[in-house]
């Protein structure tokens, strides 16, 4: 496919999307005649896998599955609703995204939760297949950019246009929701097509691509793997949990194994040390351990010493298994994720790749030269056109998250705040919410409260003018029944509890100013 045809088909799918905010009655589907499933065809330059059917599960609605591939590259599955209730919805993918997962369980890149509450809902692959943390796809310079941006108005306006067939009237309502890789989406939407949603949910973006994936990546990898062989083990990995849980914990005035605010926090682990001459067990750590662990935490830096880029936040360590300490057998994902971007550059730049990693003034070389963060990163603080046009842009992010650390979207913030005249000009069309001990995009459970539907709160913001100045966030417990909830603020406002509250209900926090918000 030439570059010319992308651009035609890109012109065509935002052109579809024109005049898709007006009022709409809700449609009768199946009241004609005509079955308006099964005789759906395909647009020009897309080609269905199946013929468009209804199907029945036990777990959701009646829907019209749609499956196909638009343009030969984006495999995409789009479910609408035998009772629609008058929204579209384009979910993100995760990771360098590279499978279609349309019944994936977890909820930050899915379709089915939309779809059970009446959405018309499209899923895709990003434009090509493979795992999803390698990148050796993206030396195809139309499947790079395919991926870093134009997925957007392409599968946006083919589902726009399904759902217009489908039901014979375009959506009242649209919307974008993805987390990590598909948060990124988000902010690129909400800055390069502000006219393409009416509401973006957006969580943990690694919307920084180049300082995230690129600086704090690179940091993980030169200092835990730079061999196969991990410094740390991950059974060391409750050791260090205790250890900032004991100094960190009751920072915020309690003890519920949640901290609130991890930039509060300090840890040296060279306390954990394992006496001179002992065995290094679980129960402590080797001075080498010791010592990778204090910079791992203690930010990115130079040749000469100097913090360029924040790195992991107290708190994560329950989350680290997965995203930062593997094994040799089983590397985390994290690395391996950052191997591969380390790769995307090395390929733009032709330069020789590093597997242990680059010095930090080596890997800022590379950013500062390629093409790909131009490309990729969601990094301008102007979301003028978003507020123009009326959209709305809702971000979630865990202050608890060791793979999309948590500190650059509170400096984009920030920037955002200063480039729209201030906080409340801000958030009159983009709030921030940082979720205390929340990991990354519920793939693990979190010992808090972490359960909510940011699509819920968006719909509210954007249909009938509610801006949500705290969402409720609940903690299931034993047989689902609730075992605390508490509300998490707009940022930079933060919770704070009512004194001599219940610390469990959510009604016992009021928000407030947090006067030690650092967000440059």
């Amino acid at each position: 496919m030439s570059v010319k045809s992308w651009g035609g088909l890109l012109v065509g799918a935002v052109t579809l999307l024109g005049g898709c905010r007006a009022d709409a009655a809700k449609p009768v589907p199946g009241a004609s005649a005509v079955d308006p499933c099964t005789t759906l065809t395909a647009p020009d330059g897309v080609v269905f896998a199946a013929p468009p059917a209804w199907t029945e599960t036990e777990s959701l609605p009646r829907y019209c599955r749609v499956r196909g591939v638009i343009a030969g590259r984006v495999q995409f599955e789009m479910r609408l609703p035998e009772s629609w209730n008058g929204r579209f919805m384009m979910a993100g993918c995760g990771g360098f995204c590279g499978k279609l997962l349309p019944d994936d369980p977890r909820p930050s890149n899915s379709i089915n939760s939309a779809l059970k509450r009446g959405y018309a809902a499209i899923s895709h692959d990003g434009g090509h297949a493979a795992p999803d943390w390698e990148t050796a796809w993206a030396v195809d310079r139309e499947a790079l950019e395919l991926w870093a941006y134009k997925i957007l108005p392409v599968v946006a306006g083919l589902g726009t246009e399904l759902a217009t067939s489908m039901y014979g009237q375009p959506p009242r309502y649209k919307y974008f929701s993805g987390c990590s890789n598909g948060g990124r989406m988000g902010l690129i939407a909400a800055q390069r097509y502000p006219d393409l949603f009416d509401g973006i949910a957006a969580g943990a973006s690694i919307f920084d691509l180049s300082g995230i994936a690129g600086l704090w990546g690179n940091w993980l990898i030169v200092h835990n793997t730079p061999t196969a062989m991990p410094v740390f083990p991950r059974s060391k990995l409750p050791l260090i949990e205790r250890l900032v849980m004991e100094r960190c914990d009751a920072l915020d005035g309690r003890k519920d194994r949640i901290i609130d605010d991890p930039r509060k926090c300090q840890v040296d682990f060279t306390t954990a040390s394992c006496p001179q001459g002992a065995p290094t067990g679980n129960d402590c750590l080797a001075a080498h351990e010791a010592e990778m662990l204090n910079s791992l935490y203690g930010g990115v830096r130079t040749g000469h010493g100097d913090v360029v880029y924040p790195s992991a936040p107290y708190g994560s360590e329950r989350y680290s298994d997965v995203w930062l300490f593997g094994t040799a057998e089983r590397p985390a994902w994290g690395a391996l994720a950052s191997d591969g971007y380390r790769k995307m550059l090395a390929a733009s730049l032709s330069e020789q790749d590093s597997p242990g990693g680059l010095p930090t003034d080596e890997m800022l070389d590379w950013i500062s030269r390629s093409s790909i963060p131009a490309l990729a990163d969601a990094v301008d603080p102007d979301l003028s056109g978003l507020r123009k046009s009326g959209g709305k842009l809702l971000v979630y992010q865990g202050w608890s998250d060791p793979l999309i650390i948590p500190e650059p979207i509170t400096r984009y913030f920030q920037r955002a705040a200063d480039a729209a005249g201030g906080w409340p000009q801000l958030q009159q069309h983009a709030r921030l919410f940082m979720i205390p001990g929340w990991g990354h995009c519920w793939e693990k459970p979190a010992d808090a409260p972490d359960d909510f539907d940011p699509l819920a709160e968006l719909e509210q913001w954007v249909e009938k003018g509610q801006a949500p100045d705290f969402i409720v966030v609940r903690q299931p417990g034993k047989a689902q029944a609730e075992q605390r909830a508490r509300p998490v603020c707009s940022y930079p406002s933060a919770a704070r509890l009512i004194e001599g509250q219940d610390p469990g209900n959510f009604a016992s926090y009021q928000c407030v100013s947090d006067n030690s918000t650092d967000g440059r």
